[in-house]
């Protein structure tokens, strides 16, 4: 599979009547640091730090963007990944949503490993009240990374703003792999707005596959994440 293949289903995914407005693009970036990268409820990072760069150009409704991150898999070889994408924000029935279809690539694989492969996911958010949010992130890939085929994520979780800085999470979220390892994630942490761009959090994970090895084991790690 090539970023190429990104195109038609992008399209049939994100086509909408689209009406003419005075739009100008926006661009944006955002770097993290995390002392363990987490993802997913599991460490992409053999519990070592992880470092993030992307960078987004947005139109309207309509954005596209590419994002980096440092990774370490000693049985794979993997040492980064790499991810083009292209997205569309929207509101239904009161639910701020945002699609988005994602080219994967891991680097530096052994060969003979699939290291490419398409995503598609969805992220909603509503307002409960004026502290509490609630999210859901639904993901697929048709044909997963690595000796996994089809591969699902489902997650739901909470945001509760005790201060207009400050703010407590909880989620919890469940991955199915085909041909490879099925996991319940969970996750609980706080973060505190330095700055309107510049983001300090906490987080403490973990998943029900815990004996399976310290990738699905317990975390807390540290996350600062910059907005330009």
């Amino acid at each position: 599979m090539s970023a190429n293949s990104l195109l038609l289903p992008a399209t049939l995914l994100f086509a909408s009547p689209v009406v003419a407005q005075a739009e100008t693009v926006k661009y944006s970036a955002e770097i993290k640091a995390l002392s363990d990268g987490i993802y997913r409820g599991v460490s992409q990072t053999e519990g070592r730090p992880q470092y993030t760069v992307g960078g987004q150009a947005a139109y309207g409704k309509v954005f596209g963007g590419f994002l980096y991150k440092s990774m370490r898999d000693r049985t794979t070889g993997v040492d980064n990944q790499t991810q083009l994408l292209i997205g569309y924000k929207s509101k239904w029935l009161g639910n701020d949503v945002t699609s988005r279809a994602i080219f994967k690539q891991y680097n530096g694989t052994k060969i003979g490993i699939d290291n490419e492969f398409m995503e598609y996911e969805i992220n909603a958010a509503r307002k409960l009240n004026a502290r509490l949010t609630a999210k859901l992130n639904l993901a697929y890939s048709p044909d997963n990374y690595g000796k996994a085929k089809q591969a699902s994520y489902a997650e739901w979780g909470l945001d509760y703003k005790v201060t207009p800085k400050l703010t407590l999470q909880a989620a919890n979220g469940f991955r199915d792999n085909r041909e490879s390892v099925d996991y319940t994630s969970y996750l609980a942490g706080m973060s505190y707005a330095v700055t309107s761009k510049f983001l300090v959090s906490l987080t403490y994970t973990t998943t029900d596959k815990g004996d399976l090895g310290a990738k699905y084991g317990d975390s807390t790690f540290v996350t600062l994440s910059k907005k330009f």
